[in-house]
């Protein structure tokens, strides 16, 4: 169960890694896509870039959590991650209701709108975070090639959700 729980602290360490990365790369897109939240009328304008900066050091205290290899630590990234991923799903989910469907700036600058498939990888994450807490359960030692495979797997898997809209976009059909 460890290995799982190394598997699930780097999987979700390498999303919120580029999250957080590719969101200061572009900076004026992910403020335009919290701005865009505001027809959900619970954001002022004036929240908007608190709210923006707010987003992106919850996303790096998380990642920071996960690659600190203590049992505490990642206890509470897998609380926070769990939040995040909970609290981005309702509000994707509002503004879905809604109408929104202003390009997703999960992971930077995207021209694919918000939608379905976002809730799905954002419940498809809190499923990882509840499985690495599951894993943080066994106090046995970790055999280092084993935690290594482990850890690789949840790098080319992480890796794998943040190019998810790219990869998608190379096998859909063209219009």
């Amino acid at each position: 169960m460890r290995y799982l729980e190394v598997g699930c602290r780097v999987l979700l360490a390498a999303v919120f890694i580029v999250a957080v990365a590719n969101k200061v790369a572009s900076r004026a897109a992910w403020r335009d896509f919290v701005r865009s939240l505001r027809e959900l009328r619970q954001l002022p304008e004036a929240a908007v870039r608190p709210a923006a900066v707010a987003t992106v050091t919850a996303e790096a205290l998380a990642a920071a959590l996960f690659l600190v290899p203590l049992r505490v630590a990642g206890v509470l990234g897998f609380a926070l991650a769990i939040g995040l991923l909970a609290a981005f799903t309702v509000v994707i989910g509002l503004a879905l209701a809604r109408g929104n469907r202003a390009p997703c700036r999960c992971f930077g600058a995207s021209s694919t709108p918000l939608g379905i498939p976002h809730l799905v990888r954002n419940l498809t994450l809190i499923c990882v975070a509840a499985l690495g807490v599951l894993g943080l359960s066994t106090g046995t030692a970790l055999d280092p090639a084993y935690a290594m495979i482990a850890g690789i797997t949840g790098l080319v898997l992480g890796m794998l959700t943040t190019a998810a809209e790219d990869i998608v976009a190379l096998v859909k059909p063209v219009r």
